[in-house]
């Protein structure tokens, strides 16, 4: 790529910066990573073969309707049923309408949660035939991200003596920070598995983009440009063409990133996904420093568009962000939220660890591309792998 054109026009903090990035990667890697990701053995596995007990009452759960919360909150609810000895009941999940909810089976491999979670949590298979007219009445129960044992017990299970509960997951500060136990680890990383035909479909967008990418031999970056997350207070007002100001912040984005990506030496053939829905002007930047730019809009399969593109149902776009995301060889992060940290944990699980950061056009070399928690492995996801 052509680094010359980068904002400060400092060719020697360019050189600087590349050979900066040389020491970052591994030996014998480049921004693209390298052909052998490194291969980890999951830690939960010894220590989540204790036989569930007697069910003493249930656990209730619904998912929210953004899908990069799923992880989080299936964690919370394994967790606490296994610790009090309760039955897990199936999850749903909201629905973007008022009182509107989706079968778990509609997202998710109903067959992968039951042979995961067999021998280990009890699990009641259909909501509505639980009964809980004639035992406890269900309390809901404010619950943080990576429930601790001791949360459990002093906040939770003087509840679940008097009332089966239904959990709903909050998120603490950035400054609370807790690793996951064993059955967390279990359920973030072996429950959720999409259902076959969506599954299909997202794979199907994934060999699309490699295959626009014959330049850089079937690789891809996505990038996260959910517009909403780049301004301040999350203002939708990006969205607006007319909102001047607003979108100024979005446009002075999408060509930081260009800037970017171009100083760290991706060539403008290099084939780019933008979590974005449907395509906005703010993103003009990006596609003219990287033609082969797409959002989902642009990849899905024809017959398939009716499902992901109604505007009614945003839920299957959420996913699909999610998940081609986490699959391709080079992340760009560009806001530290749930999205990212989902994102990250799945590519930490399976060896995909090429996460750049855009910088702030400092002069500070020593502000790393790459997150600390990938080149020091802080990432709480690496406490579940060995």
């Amino acid at each position: 790529g052509d680094i010359s054109v980068y904002s400060n026009g400092k060719e020697e903090k360019d050189v600087a910066t590349k050979r900066y990035l040389s020491t970052v990667f591994s030996e014998g890697s480049s921004l693209w990573g390298g052909d052998d990701n490194e291969v980890l053995i999951p830690c939960w596995r010894k220590s989540t073969n204790v036989k569930p007990r007697q069910s003493r009452g249930y656990v209730f759960i619904t998912l929210a309707q953004d899908a990069e919360y799923h992880l989080f909150e299936i964690a919370n609810a394994v967790v606490v049923a296994q610790h009090l000895g309760a039955s897990l009941v199936l999850p749903n999940i909201r629905g973007s309408e008022a009182g509107e909810k989706w079968k778990f089976g509609d997202i998710y491999d109903v067959k992968k949660l039951v042979e995961s979670l067999d021998g280990k949590v009890s699990l009641a298979m259909d909501p509505q035939d639980v009964d809980v007219s004639n035992s406890k009445k269900v309390t809901t129960v404010r619950v943080p991200n990576m429930v601790s044992k001791e949360f459990i017990n002093s906040r939770i299970e003087p509840i679940f003596t008097r009332a089966n509960l239904r959990l709903a997951t909050y998120f603490p500060s950035p400054e609370h920070k807790s690793k996951p136990n064993p059955y967390a680890c279990l359920a973030m990383f072996d429950t959720l598995k999409l259902r076959p035909e969506l599954q299909e479909s997202i794979d199907s967008m994934v060999l699309t983009l490699r295959s626009l990418s014959s330049h850089s031999r079937g690789r891809f970056i996505a990038v996260d440009y959910r517009t909403e997350t780049l301004l301040h207070q999350g203002s939708s007002k990006c969205h607006d063409d007319n909102a001047t100001t607003e979108a100024r912040n979005c446009i002075d984005d999408a060509k930081h990133i260009a800037l970017f990506l171009q100083k760290v030496g991706f060539a403008k053939e290099t084939t780019i996904y933008l979590t974005l829905n449907g395509w906005h002007s703010s993103a003009e930047p990006l596609r003219e420093a990287f033609p082969n730019t797409y959002t989902k809009d642009m990849i899905i399969p024809a017959n398939d568009k009716p499902n992901f593109l109604d505007p009614k149902h945003p839920e299957l776009r959420g996913i699909t962000d999610v998940y081609i995301s986490s699959v391709a060889d080079v992340y760009v992060q560009t806001s530290t939220n749930v999205f990212s940290e989902n994102v990250a944990a799945r590519r930490i699980a399976t060896g995909k660890t090429q996460v750049l950061v855009p910088d702030k056009g400092s002069s500070d070399l020593e502000k790393d591309f790459v997150p600390a928690y990938i080149s020091l492995k802080k990432h709480w996801a690496y406490s579940c792998f060995c």
